[in-house]
């Protein structure tokens, strides 16, 4: 009701001033009626509600009659199975038992079923067109025209139903786009959206939220409007990035240009422990040991292969991928595999879009001098994943490196921190008195272009991110409320923060806030109480480093526990047998490889008759 007499007074308004001036639109007064632009927000990579459908339209069901699951769209696993056995059990036996691989064949093969099984529905022509049917659902409206089932989705994507509540759903926009499609056509869609999200709300600007890949095609936006003539600080007000991919990921760069590690070390040592959960230790090292059943040599050429097949007969002309790729690392990763004659079309797009990325700082500080706003929000101090050169030799977030998301920060390793020597070769900190060091000096934040409203939070992963509700609060904030401008307007949200991971943790609150506490005893009832406020003051707090905000989760599960069971809850009992095998496999694995390096059974059993995997 009150919205419906907000509207019928805007009406009146604009019919008594169009008598004594020139006629006002009804979208300026409905601006008026309101300070805070609609947000739009660019989700990550899969994020988006995407589809195969077939030529009628319909949605694809693969072989087991169910339909085909983003993001790759797969088929079903007894046809994977049937294709590995029909196409790569053979020559992998074969392999196997004589030692050898002569051209490669079985390497191929095992190359070629990983390609058709993972990627073969996503691959796009020379155009950057996907093949197959894939498509987005197309919210080209705001949340609160959307159906419910479409708006829990993107709210699950994105928490932001503080903002939504605050702000309204009319507010709220979502880019629903394909991450593996085209990127032009996809920043065109964007520009769509913005100009959409304007007439729907009366407003003449928006604010936007580029997420993880949505930084790319930030990019790729900002270089849009250059092309078309046109005013970026016309349409858009406030930019809030959260873990923005705005130079690509480090790990994506290191696999196009070098491929997955597979140095004796990693192969052989780290690199499935870290990949794999810690009860799982046991397998990743008998994984170690278990691989040097194939020769040395052939490890290195299957995973080359994959890598090469996967990116040149899949990859190559999708170009929102081509987007993650590092500025530092597109000149070789484009001559590896855009240099022939058939990639025109596709280089001519990757080339556009790799000037959008050398120059999208620039494109931000000049639109900055025009008024628009920008805020960044950084994960940092937690490595990438031990699959990729990169890995022990920048800070990150798990997938994309910290000087990508934070446009320049200066960083060493994780928990590596400056020298002591070290000063930024150019500081954006106009003010002396300020200090943009964090509290261990693994991170200046002067060295970047946004360093006076850049936040960052030490150890947080990137695929949690949506799960720190301290983020999303700060995102809402800086969404929000127009008075918030920099990393001193509110001591609540300082500009160094830590890692939390509290979504399944609220959602637990909230249960035990509307439990029925009449049938529990004075002393449970205290118990439940005191607990209750411990962890809400908690969940509460802006600012709180990681273990104590873990410990106090810790014992909240364990005071409600002896309140539902009577007593303490046990300690876990360590599974000897499982520790002792662990240690066992993991003695073995790290001998065999002082011992022998990456050398297969074969040559280690009969050196004499090695013959080097050829």
């Amino acid at each position: 009701m009150a919205q419906t007499r907000r509207f019928i007074a805007c009406i009146l308004t604009v019919i008594m001033l169009s008598s004594i001036m020139a006629p006002l639109s009804l979208a300026a007064a409905l601006d008026e009626s309101c300070s805070v632009p609609p947000t739009i927000v660019i989700p990550g990579i899969f994020q988006s509600d995407v589809k195969m459908y077939d030529e009628n339209g319909n949605v694809m069901l693969n072989s087991d009659g169910e339909p085909y699951k983003k993001p790759f769209f797969t088929e079903a696993t007894n046809d994977i199975v049937k294709d590995a056995l029909e196409n790569a059990l053979l020559p992998i036996a074969k392999m196997v038992i004589t030692q050898r691989d002569r051209d490669n064949k079985s390497a191929q093969a095992i190359a070629d079923v990983l390609g058709r099984s993972l990627l073969g529905n996503v691959k796009a022509d020379k155009n950057g067109n996907t093949i197959k049917n894939i498509k987005a659902a197309d919210y080209n409206t705001a949340l609160s025209n959307l159906s419910e089932a479409d708006r829990n989705y993107a709210l699950d994507q994105i928490p932001l139903n503080a903002f939504a509540d605050e702000v309204g759903l009319d507010h709220l926009y979502f880019f629903s786009y394909v991450s593996t499609g085209n990127l032009i056509a996809t920043a065109n869609r964007l520009y769509d959206l913005i100009q959409t999200a304007k007439k729907e709300s009366g407003h003449d600007k928006v604010n936007l939220l580029p997420i993880s890949q949505g930084g790319s095609i930030f990019n790729a936006l900002m270089q849009l409007y250059r092309d078309k003539g046109l005013e970026f600080s016309d349409d858009v007000n406030r930019v809030c990035f959260i873990v923005p991919a705005a130079d690509g990921a480090a790990v994506l760069g290191d696999i196009y240009r070098y491929g997955l590690l597979d140095d004796a070390d990693a192969l052989y040592g780290y690199m499935f422990p870290s990949l794999l959960d810690d009860d799982q230790q046991a397998l990743a090292y008998l994984v170690n040991i278990i691989l040097r059943i194939l020769p040395s040599a052939n490890v290195n050429a299957i995973l080359d292969l994959a890598v090469d097949t996967l990116i040149e007969d899949y990859l190559e002309n999708i170009t929102c991928l081509w987007a993650l790729i590092p500025s530092g690392d597109y000149p070789a990763c484009r001559e590896k595999y855009l240099s022939d004659s058939d990639s025109t079309e596709i280089v001519k797009q990757t080339d556009w879009y790799y000037n959008a990325q050398l120059n999208h700082r620039s494109y931000i500080l000049e639109e900055k001098e025009k008024g628009v706003e920008f805020f960044d929000i950084v994960d940092y101090n937690y490595p990438l994943y031990k699959i990729c050169d990169s890995w022990d030799k920048v800070n990150a977030d798990g997938i994309i490196h910290a000087d990508s998301e934070s446009f320049g920060a200066a960083t060493a390793a994780v928990d590596v921190p400056l020298a002591d020597d070290y000063s930024p070769e150019k500081s954006y900190c106009t003010n002396a008195s300020h200090n943009h060091f964090d509290a261990d000096r693994l991170v200046d934040a002067s060295a970047g272009i946004l360093c006076e409203t850049t936040f960052f939070f030490k150890g947080q992963d990137h695929e949690t991110t949506a799960r720190n509700s301290v983020i999303i609060r700060l995102a809402t904030k800086i969404l929000s409320d127009n008075t918030f401008s920099d990393v001193y307007s509110d001591p609540a949200f300082p500009q160094f923060n830590f890692a939390r991971d509290s979504r399944d943790f609220e959602d637990y609150l909230a249960y035990w806030r509307s439990f029925d506490r009449s049938a529990l005893t004075p002393e449970n009832r205290e118990k439940l109480e005191n607990a209750l406020a411990s962890a809400e003051a908690a969940v509460n707090s802006t600012y709180m480093p990681t273990e104590e905000f873990d410990k106090i989760k810790d014992d909240f599960y364990s005071a409600v526990y002896e309140i539902q069971n009577g007593s303490p809850e046990p300690e876990e009992t360590p599974d000897r047998f499982l520790e002792f095998v662990t240690k066992l496999l993991k003695w073995y694995s790290e001998l065999l490889l002082k011992l022998f390096g990456s050398k297969g059974w074969h040559d280690i059993i009969f050196p004499k008759f090695s013959c080097g995997g050829k």
